[in-house]
């Protein structure tokens, strides 16, 4: 494990005791003259100039990017950060100024609030998460004036007057029928499909400007609307358009046209199906008196309280896994996860190159760290990042079927040892490649992209078992208190234990980065002794 952390400098052994105590002093001078802007009180009312204010804000948002958005927007915010490889549509390009959401004319460029609008909201069905919850209204604004440096447009002009929508008309069935005859006219259906659900016969050939395929997604799916569906919303996009993609701007056709279409697309959105999302709660654990093992289908979880945890995923889908159900227990001697979501088909083996396979993971934030607070030290949630080193758990499906079939086999055979009959008492080859053969979990550890690495095979210490019934996979993590590894979370603690969740969906060919996650959420820590 050393290519996880590099051991700190011993900084003090050549300073003796004087020089130490003058060393500390000297810093203390020199931090308390120095501005704090990472998670400071920034007092946007105070009687400081325009120019300070301005200047402090900016820091503030510089902080923020290079720690939460950097990943994906990169350095330099031209949309290639180390996380980009892994998602689709691509991360936003800042630096031609191009912005999908906006209330401002066709292309102008966007207000300030447009853009805090799109941050603390996020994009529904892409990897954008809401940032809402995690920042505050000062930081999110000193994000949208450091994204505004990356492109000369903001130097050089200003945003047009934002477009004004009055009270929308009551939808009647002539207006729908009405809508309806537009969106034919329109040709709408070439992109969007006869039916809303983003099959049309073009939907598969489009491109943005930055020359990546555009996914166009189920308008009928309340989940997936970027911007909003309320009618209000809806007529904004149909008159604004989205820069930089091939949804055009209708701002031709006339108000009553516009909420005619209007009228006719929210009818066909499936509000029942809406799920608001949450995307850092606060996760509980019940302590419990009896023994704990890994059925999912144990009674004892009838009566443990059930929380839901939003799912986003990182390449852009129809009918995304958008939920996970998740519950907790401990005991004496160790601590149960249950984790279900609902999957319309088990894939079960990879055992061809074209076969892909359901699995799930719980990753551990280590340390003592706490989720946006100290200037926002906590490891980013995709795969931790350098010096910030994550514990995963890993169950797959195709090891609980190798484990399930070998263990029929055990059964038909009635012991009989199938590796002494064929391999003549040597170690089958194949099941010799996957030391983790009797477990369908795998411990793992990473500080950033590219650094997965397994425990040793002696420290593995997780425990689980997975079951799909009735269109959806329990899954059940277990393992003792007491840890065998340094690199393995401690849950026993002070401060709440960050978690976040992944899931690879074989039907939609879910692989190493392709599948869906969640934002950290704040496990209860134990109380320590």
């Amino acid at each position: 494990m050393k290519n996880f952390i590099r051991l700190q400098p011993r900084v003090w052994g050549f300073v003796n005791q004087i020089s130490r105590i003058f060393f500390l002093v000297l810093c203390a001078g020199v931090l308390a003259a120095s501005p704090v802007y990472a998670h400071a009180p920034m007092d946007m009312n105070s009687a400081a100039p325009e120019a300070d204010k301005e200047k402090s804000l900016l820091r503030v948002g510089a902080t923020v990017y290079k720690h939460m958005c950097v990943f994906c927007h990169g350095d330099n915010g031209d949309g290639g950060g180390k996380a980009m490889a892994y998602l689709y549509p691509w991360p936003r390009d800042f630096r031609q100024g191009v912005f999908k959401y906006r209330t401002t004319p066709f292309g102008s460029i966007p207000l300030d609030k447009d853009i805090f609008r799109t941050i603390s909201r996020g994009v529904p069905g892409s990897s954008m998460p809401a940032w809402g919850g995690a920042l505050t209204e000062v930081e999110i604004s000193g994000v949208v004036q450091y994204i505004k440096t990356f492109s000369k447009k903001f130097n050089k002009g200003r945003p047009g007057k934002a477009i004004e929508i009055g009270t929308p008309p009551t939808s009647t069935p002539e207006s729908i029928e009405k809508g309806k005859k537009v969106y034919q006219e329109m040709r709408c259906a070439r992109c969007h499909g006869t039916d809303l659900r983003g099959d049309g016969p073009i939907a598969d050939k489009l491109y943005d400007i930055w020359d990546h395929r555009v996914f166009i997604y189920d308008l009928t799916d309340p989940n997936t609307y970027k911007f909003g569906f309320d009618k209000k919303d809806l007529f904004l996009i149909l008159t604004t358009g989205i820069d930089g993609t091939p949804m055009k701007s209708y701002n031709h056709l006339t108000d009553e046209e516009r909420w005619n279409l209007v009228s006719y697309i929210e009818d066909e959105i499936k509000k029942e199906d809406f799920k608001p999302a949450e995307y850092e709660i606060d996760l509980t654990i019940s302590r419990i008196d009896q023994e704990i093992d890994v059925d999912p289908g144990n009674l004892l979880w009838k009566n443990i309280p059930v929380q839901k945890i939003h799912t986003i995923p990182l390449n852009a889908r129809r009918n995304p896994i958008d939920e996970i159900q998740f519950q907790s227990v401990v005991n004496d001697e160790g601590i149960a996860f249950r984790l279900v979501w609902n999957d319309s088909q088990p894939d079960r083996t990879a055992s061809r190159h074209q076969d892909f396979k359901d699995a799930i993971a719980m990753e551990f934030a280590l340390g003592e760290v706490l989720l946006h607070e100290h200037g926002h030290n906590e490891p980013f949630f995709g795969m931790g990042n350098r010096g910030k080193v994550v514990n995963i758990w890993q169950w797959r499906a195709d090891w609980q079927t190798e484990i399930e079939t070998k263990e029929k086999l055990e059964y038909a055979t009635k012991g009989l040892d199938l590796d002494t009959m064929i391999f003549g008492g040597e170690v089958n080859p194949v099941e010799a490649l996957n030391p983790f053969r009797d477990v369908p979990v795998e411990e793992l550890n990473a500080e950033g992209f590219g650094t997965l690495t397994p425990q040793p095979q002696t420290k593995q210490n997780v425990l689980g078992k997975g079951v799909w019934e009735d269109g959806r996979w329990s899954v059940v993590l277990y393992r003792s208190l007491d840890s065998l590894n340094k690199w393995d979370i401690k849950f026993k603690r002070k401060n709440p234990v960050l978690v976040a969740f992944a899931i690879w969906d074989g039907k939609h060919q879910d692989r190493n980065g392709r599948k869906v996650i969640s934002m950290w959420q704040r496990l209860k820590a134990l109380e320590l002794p």
